[in-house]
């Protein structure tokens, strides 16, 4: 993908949710790309990890997008080191997955989904914005998902939120075009990183959680789904395809508004283009081994 050469001084970045998968892999291809990254983490241990991995551009800070106390302090970090310098743009890859099925689901298990993959966004967005404006435009990066655009049984919460995600993007690119921050979301499919370990746990503490009656009702489908969810690792794509997608977004001079990544990503979102609902509820059966 072609990019904009940097300048002299180099553009400062914020990736939240840099401790593992995506946004590590993003944080460290910006870092070696010339970037001065801001990596947000949770953990002292996921800090000294990016510190070794890094070079002496990549900084890590403190940053819990579902704590607005901890979001505004990893803005002021920011300013200070910054100083009068903008902040080029964001990337909000921070987010979790919530699943089972909707008739049993815990609406505060739902909350929690939109508090960290949505509101979390909206929240760090806002509180970076600010250092944006101090320059003469910036991006915003959100990590969405083909998850918002596809539906999969049992993952509702974490599809809608993704959804949500896609609406707040197109509401982001139009909002901030006249002072040229431009707004554009990626979409991976499955992709090579730990969340396929996050994915057998979040499974496995849904049939746990189903309890007697919910187990009748959805144990066996639940079994179906998880061998499907193990096999998906077979087709995943590199991570370094969506850190790819992120640098154009942050670089091009003419970003897209979506970047979906993996073969996977396109088919479901073409094949959510072409067919009416009944027929890609099959497909979605049958490619999840739901009856």
């Amino acid at each position: 993908m072609p990019s904009s050469p940097l300048s002299a001084s180099p553009r400062a970045i914020v990736v939240t949710g840099a401790s593992t998968g995506i946004g590590r892999a993003a944080a460290l291809w910006m870092d070696a790309r010339g970037f001065q990254v801001f990596a947000g983490v949770r953990k002292d241990a996921d800090a000294d990890s990016l510190r070794a991995a890094g070079s002496d551009r990549l900084t890590p800070i403190q940053l819990d997008v579902a704590k607005k106390d901890s979001i505004l302090s990893a803005a002021a970090t920011v300013d200070a080191v910054l100083g009068d310098a903008p902040l080029w743009g964001v990337v909000n890859n921070a987010g979790i997955a919530v699943g089972g099925p909707l008739e049993l689901l815990d609406v505060d298990e739902l909350r929690w989904q939109f508090e960290v993959n949505v509101f979390g966004l909206v929240q760090t967005t806002q509180a970076f914005l600010p250092a944006i404006r101090r320059g003469k435009g910036g991006r915003i990066v959100n990590i969405g998902s083909v998850g918002g655009k596809v539906v999969t049984p049992f993952m509702a919460p974490y599809n809608a939120s993704k959804f949500a995600v896609e609406a707040l993007t197109d509401a982001m690119r139009q909002e901030m075009r006249p002072w040229n921050i431009y707004a554009s979301c990626v979409e991976p499919g499955a992709i090579q990183t730990e969340i396929w370990g996050k994915g057998e746990e979040t499974i496995e503490r849904v049939a746990e959680n189903l309890g007697e009656h919910g187990t009748e009702l959805y144990g066996h489908i639940i079994d179906a789904f998880a061998r499907k969810v193990g096999k998906m690792q077979d087709i995943a794509s590199p991570v370094d395809l969506v850190s790819k997608a992120i640098e154009h977004a942050l670089t091009s001079d003419s970003p897209k508004t979506r970047y979906l990544v993996g073969k996977d990503a396109h088919m479901g979102a073409f094949l959510r283009w072409i067919l009416p609902d009944v027929a890609m509820d099959a497909f979605i059966r049958k490619v999840n081994g739901l009856p």
